[in-house]
């Protein structure tokens, strides 16, 4: 809650990072060390996704249900 002659919250945050900004130099650099390099999927990913939900789904819906296992 902003009053008179007093700033709120986020008008101080802003300019405390405003004021304390790395360069992008710098913040690429320190990103690059601590995020690790992710490996691009690849191109077939999808497909080989694709072949096991399918052939997931073909076994569960193949199969009998346990309890009615008896009853078929």
């Amino acid at each position: 809650m902003t009053t008179a002659g007093r700033l709120d919250l986020d008008e101080l945050l802003a300019g405390w990072a405003q004021a304390r900004r790395l360069p992008d130099a710098d913040a690429e650099r320190i990103r690059l060390a601590i995020v690790p390099a992710v490996a691009a999927p690849s191109m077939t990913w999808w497909s080989e996704f694709n072949d096991k939900l399918s052939t997931a789904i073909s076994r569960a819906t193949s199969l009998p249900v346990p309890g009615l296992a008896g009853v078929q």
